[in-house]
Formats: structure tokens, sequence, C-alpha cells
């Protein structure tokens, strides 16, 4: 059953595409006269009904996978537990050739040196980032995986650094990510008295080729993905520093996905397109700038569709806002 009404976070132009298809292929009851009352045009019924052919024609060129070599999903600051389900990227199943993850998988809250009113303790959050991604693997079914870590998977090795003697650091691994992806791990549960295996990712999901980058950014194709430490109030220039750093570094690409700033945008210099991909977290309940008048952070990620060359094509390429 189509839902007549508009949806949340839907456009008026996403609107106005859904009813035309549905009205087309039949699935609503509705007069193209009643179509143009409820979207509140001020055209014939017929001029709507003549174009409704020309957008689905777009609509399906846009998301066609004609000249598309590599289609990359990003995703970025789940914070887990804060995650957003993973049914929000139900439209990308089976469509996705990597799954790429640019940092910030799990909050770390619990070890952060910053004050928290509630927490779950360090092991519930790997047990629950663990089973998260699994679930969204294997969900999405994507060819790859290509992971980097962020400034909160990094609070595992500063945790350890305050609290440990030099030579026991030799011991811990700089990340969670590493115990996910490629080490495993076990659950000493001292009061029961059990210990509990949990096998790294790159052995449970054979049949994916998983790759852990032990650095905060990754290159694919002549993109470039990154989360940095630094950040900056204003809008977009994190990213503009960050092309600037790796175009000092030698470092050749034409595009770069921002993760960290929470927030989404976009624009070029010269050659380059940036993006900042904001967070894929539920941000009402990990607001940790609550007070203090910052602006909203914005949830989202990026579908990249890249060309043989690997340079982004352009027009099937979305930023996807969430909220």
């Amino acid at each position: 059953m189509v839902e007549i009404h508009k949806l949340p976070n839907e456009t008026d132009f996403e609107y106005k595409l859904r009813l035309c298809k549905a009205k087309i292929n039949k699935e609503i009851d509705l007069e193209w006269q009643e179509i143009v009352d409820l979207l509140g045009l001020d055209v014939h019924y017929d001029h709507l009904r003549k174009t409704a052919y020309g957008l689905i024609e777009y609509d399906n060129y846009l998301h066609s996978e004609e000249g598309v070599a590599t289609r990359i999903l990003s995703i970025s600051d789940l914070h887990i537990p804060f995650q957003k389900p993973i049914e929000t990227f139900k439209d990308y199943q089976n469509r996705v050739d990597i799954l790429q993850i640019n940092g910030d998988v799990s909050d770390c809250q619990a070890i952060s040196k910053f004050p928290k009113v509630y927490r779950i303790s360090p092991m519930e959050e790997l047990i629950k980032t663990r089973q998260y991604l699994i679930e969204l693997i294997e969900y999405l079914k994507p060819k790859s995986v290509i992971v980097n870590y962020g400034n909160h998977d990094l609070r595992f090795q500063n945790y350890f650094a305050r609290t440990l003697d030099t030579d026991l650091l030799e011991l811990m691994p700089k990340t969670s990510l590493e115990l996910i992806f490629e080490d495993g791990f076990r659950h000493y549960d001292k009061r029961e008295k059990t210990k509990i295996e949990y096998e790294a990712l790159n052995k449970v999901l054979t049949n994916v080729d998983i790759q852990y980058i032990d650095n905060w950014y990754c290159k694919i194709g002549n993109t470039i993905f990154c989360h940095p430490l630094a950040f900056s109030g204003q809008p977009m220039k994190t990213s503009e520093n960050a092309m600037n750093f790796f175009r000092n570094e030698g470092f050749q690409f034409n595009s770069l996905v921002m993760a960290h700033t929470h927030r989404i945008g976009e624009y070029s210099i010269g050659n380059t397109t940036l993006y900042e991909q904001g967070c894929c977290c539920e941000t009402k309940q990990n607001n940790y700038s609550d007070g203090r008048l910052t602006k909203s952070q914005k949830e989202g990620f990026i579908y990249i569709s890249q060309d043989s060359n690997g340079d982004i094509i352009r027009n099937k390429t979305f930023l996807v806002q969430l909220n």
C-alpha cells in the first residue's frame, strides 16, 4: 500500500515523484487532478501527467548502473550504542560494491576523559559493535568492507596509555576495531566464571573481503575518506584543511569525503570536490553539546558511484540527510 501523505524527511520533489510513479504503476486509485490538488500545484492535470514520464525517466537514469564501475556506501560516526538501525540503509541492499566505514564506529563513552552521566561497559559496547557490524554487512551484502578508525575509536588506546604501565601497552590494541575485525577477543566473566570467545569478523564473514586500515584515512579510486582529529567551527573548513594536508603530502585525488564533523555539505575547490557526510547515530541520544549553543548535528551518509578511472560520477553520487 502506497502512503498518500508526505513522509518524514521527504522533500517536495521526492513526494511528487513518488505519487507520479504510484499513479503510473497503478498503485494508487487517484486521478491526476486529485494528485495536482494533493501536491498544491498550480498546473493543469494534463501537464503533470506528461511531465511525470520525463521525471521518472530521469530518475531511472540517475539510479541506473550505466557507466558505474564501483558503488561505495560510506557511513561514519555510528557511535554505537547510539547507532541508526540497519534499516536506515534499506535502499542500498545488494547495491554496494564497497561498504566504507569512516571511523567512530564505537562511542567508547565509558573510557572517555569527558564527564558522563550514564555508561555501558567497554565490553558490552564491544559486543554490541561487533554484532551490529555483522548484521549490517549481512544486510547490505557488499563485495568488500574497508574500515578506518576515528577519534572515538582511538579512545581505546588513550585510556590504556593513561592507566597502564608502558610495558603493558605492548599487549593492548590501538583501537577496539582491531579486536573486532582482525584479532577477536574473549569476555572473561568473573562473576559467572566463564569465558566467551568472539571471533574476528574476517573469520566469521569469509564471503566478504574485509580490510581494516590502521589509520584515520583510506583512499579508494581517486577519493580520500578521512576522519581527522582536527575540527573547525566554520562550515566545510575542516574538509578544506584536510584537502590541503593531503595535497601537501603528495596524494593524488579529486574528491574527499570527511567524517567527524557531524555536518553535511558539498563544495568544490578547483577540480576537487569536498563532501562532509554527516553522522549515522541518533543525535538526540548522543548529544555531547547540549546547552552549549552549538550548531545541530546532521545525520546522514554518502553513496558514491565511481567510473572505471576511479573518478566520482557526480549525478550518480548522493549525500543523504536523515534529519
